[in-house]
Parts: structure tokens; C-alpha cells; sequence
């Protein structure tokens, strides 16, 4: 995979922080994966003395969403990392936000691959510890960001799921329909469809979850809100219990729904949750 990286813009962000937090700078930018490009937004503390570096997490998505995530949660919760001195690198997966590639490409590897060029991109940047990398993924997000971190086991010194999706449901009817029509359209109440190729189903049916945690050996917090009925709360245990790490737990949220209820308006469960991200990833990094 190329590493070739263009910056599309670079805005920084000077604001008033609340006492001993960081200021921050973002910067979105395009990384070159080869057959596509990977639009991305990087966050990463001011300095307050020289020679200080910081630890950095990639951000990864959920299906049919992008890296603002839902209600823009994730451009809450990555600033709130930098406050801490935590950098993030939240991206696009192919085909979902500003990615100007066709998601019927899109494959859970696809988005593994991607992860993994992310976390390229952050160690190169000077004010970075390149062996401080953790990987965070809400719902299909934290799919993919657990089995990134169980086939590059040695590449993230921490994990961490919102909603984080495991196992994968029977998917054969949709594939039997891709096979036939070149893509299984899925539909959304609260976007447009998305086209869903055969080799997105390949790739999911053959992934062995069971075998790719148990590679996990880092710390891993799994956070699941007590109401969600998309990845049931039961879920955040199952990941704690396949994983091979010695330092994994679950939390789970009173109240909580599968999008931390930001869509009511209230912000609530989104900044419990966050703070507990920002504990965790402070913690172990």
C-alpha cells in the first residue's frame, strides 16, 4: 500500500481550554491507499513544553455513517481526546463520506486495510509516541477495529468498542442476491442505501472472531449501552471473554441506547461515555 499522503487543508484550533487541558489542531487530509483515497481528520495536542509527545488512537466508523460520526459524536469525542493529550486520526471508510470510491468495493478488510494506514499516517507525524497507537470502533466500527487489532496484535498497545458489533449474522440470503445481481442493496431509514458487494459477504463469512480476539492481548475496555437492541448489551461480554487479554472489561451504560441517545438532543450518555474513553485510553497508552 502506498504511503504517499496529501494534506487538503490544515486548520488550527485555538480555544480557550478549561485548566491543565490541551489545545489542539486539526487537519483533514487525504492518504493515498492505492486503488483509492482515504479522506481523514487529525487531532493532536499543542505541545505545553518541548519535546513532549502524546499517544494516539484511531477512530474507526459505523456502517453507512462516516468520521463525524452520528450527530457528529466523534468531532465531540476527539477533541475531548486532545484535551487529555490523546491525538486521534478519525477517516472515512471507501464509499461513506467524503470517500469519492464506490462502497459496493467496501470489504471489512478493506476497512482493516485502511485502519492500518491511518495508524501510518499519525506515527509519522512528529509529536506522536509511535509505539503508543490505540484503535477504538463504534458498532461495525468496533468490528473492524477488533479484528484489526487481533491480526496486527503487536500494532495497538489498547482497544476499545462503543456498541462494538461481534460475530456476524446469517448473511447468505443477501449473498445469494449479490451473486446474482452484483450487489445486495441495503436499505436505511435515515440515509440512502448502500450497495453491498459480493466480495463484502465473502469477507464477512469467512472471518473467524473467535480465533482473530483471542489474539488480542492488549487492554480492551467494551462499552455497551443497557437499552441498545442493535448489538445487544450481552455482546460487550463476549468480546471480553474471547479476547486473550488479561486486562479486558466491560462496561455497561444505564440508560443508553445503540447511538448513545444522541439523537433526542440529549448529550448526556454521549459525555459519560467519552469521559470513560478518554479515562481508559489514558489509562493504557
Amino acid at each position: 500500500m502506498k504511503k504517499l499522503l496529501l494534506a487538503l487543508c490544515c486548520a488550527f484550533v485555538t480555544l480557550a481550554s478549561a485548566f491543565g487541558a490541551y489545545e489542539y489542531t486539526e487537519k483533514d487530509v487525504l492518504i493515498d491507499a492505492g486503488d483509492h483515497q482515504i479522506p481523514a481528520t487529525v487531532t493532536i495536542p499543542v505541545a505545553q513544553k518541548k519535546g513532549e509527545k502524546f499517544p494516539a488512537v484511531v477512530m474507526l466508523h459505523g456502517n453507512g455513517t462516516n468520521r463525524h460520526e452520528a450527530n457528529n459524536a466523534y468531532d465531540y469525542a476527539a477533541p475531548e481526546l486532545a484535551k487529555a493529550g490523546i491525538a486521534t486520526i478519525r477517516f472515512d471508510y471507501i464509499g461513506n463520506g467524503d470517500s469519492t470510491g464506490d462502497y459496493v468495493d467496501f470489504t471489512y478488510t478493506k476497512g482493516m486495510e485502511d485502519a492500518m494506514a491511518c495508524r501510518a499516517y499519525i506515527r509519522e507525524q512528529e509529536d506522536i509516541k509511535k509505539n503508543r497507537i490505540g484503535i477504538m470502533g463504534w458498532s461495525q466500527g468496533g468490528r473492524i477495529a477488533l479484528i484489526t487489532a487481533g491480526t496486527h496484535n503487536h500494532s495497538f498497545k489498547s482497544v476499545l468498542t462503543w456498541a462494538g458489533a461481534y460475530g456476524q449474522k446469517d448473511l447468505s440470503k443477501e449473498y445469494e442476491i449479490a451473486k446474482k445481481d452484483g450487489f445486495f442493496e441495503k436499505t436505511y431509514s435515515w440515509r440512502a442505501p448502500l450497495k453491498q458487494g459480493v466480495a463484502y459477504y465473502e469477507d464477512a463469512m469467512s472471518i473467524d472472531y473467535a480465533k482473530l480476539v483471542g489474539k488480542i492481548k492488549c487492554p480492551l475496555l467494551a462499552i455497551n449501552g443497557k437499552d441498545d437492541t442493535t448489538v445487544v448489551p450481552e455482546t460487550a461480554q463476549k468480546i471480553v471473554d474471547a479476547t486473550g487479554s488479561k486486562k479486558a472489561k466491560v462496561l455497561l451504560v444505564d440508560d443508553c441506547d445503540h447511538t448513545l441517545k444522541v439523537f433526542t438532543g440529549d448529550l448526556t450518555k454521549l459525555h459519560e461515555v467519552t469521559q470513560a474513553t478518554v479515562d481508559w485510553f489514558a489509562e493504557t497508552l
